[in-house]
């Protein structure tokens, strides 16, 4: 399974974003979530950037999804378990819905909201709200964070440390690097969201790596 990409990004289109990794360029689905987000990155930013993804391989075709952070590929997921609900549906809900609104609906049975997301009528909105509430749960990016802190730096960003050294750099090498940016940046990375933090980390651990 393919976790991630780590790439710059090319072009940002509606439903569809290009992602260069390497010598390969690639092309992933992503909600309108997804590329708002990745619309409103600056040119900097756009260097380096981590999209988990998703391949769904069928007789005809293959698919490769991509998501800014976990909770919308987990949201993904969960959402083609209700009958009915495939990977374009579910990539259409959540371009018409973020997670957190999404999962509250869920839990509370707010049929009336589920229903107004495109695609959706009351019958699947039923669907999803049995298949799926207190299955589907929002967890705060940044409660998240703060329990984290509590980890071992090297837990903490243990998934860029792998991207890094998966891209040939030497692991205690890039352990040391993370461990001193992560300090040098504790201020900036409390505000930010741990994936944002995730971002931010690696694209200056690249710079210093060389």
């Amino acid at each position: 399974m393919i976790n991630a990409i780590i790439g710059d990004v090319v072009r940002v289109m509606d439903g569809e974003v290009i992602l260069r990794a390497g010598y390969v360029e690639y092309m992933l689905s992503v909600s309108a979530q997804t590329a708002s987000k990745l619309s409103n990155l600056s040119l900097e930013e756009r260097r380096a950037v981590r999209l988990l993804t998703v391949l769904i391989h069928r007789e005809d075709s293959m698919s490769l999804f991509g998501f800014y952070d976990e909770a919308e590929r987990e949201a993904f997921l969960q959402l083609q378990t209700v009958s009915g609900i495939g990977s374009k549906q579910a990539l259409k809900i959540l371009s018409g819905i973020s997670v957190r609104n999404l999962a509250q609906a869920l839990d509370t049975g707010n049929l009336k909201l589920l229903s107004s997301i495109p695609g959706i009528g009351p019958k699947t909105g039923q669907k999803m709200i049995l298949a799926l509430r207190d299955v589907l749960v929002f967890e705060d990016e940044k409660s998240k964070t703060n329990g984290q802190r509590s980890q071992s730096k090297a837990s903490q960003w243990s998934d860029i440390i792998t991207a890094l050294v998966d891209m040939g750099y030497d692991r205690r090498k890039v352990e040391e690097v993370i461990d001193s940016l992560s300090e040098q940046e504790s201020e900036a990375i409390g505000k930010l969201s741990h994936h944002d933090a995730e971002q931010l980390l690696f694209r200056s651990a690249v710079k210093l790596l060389g």
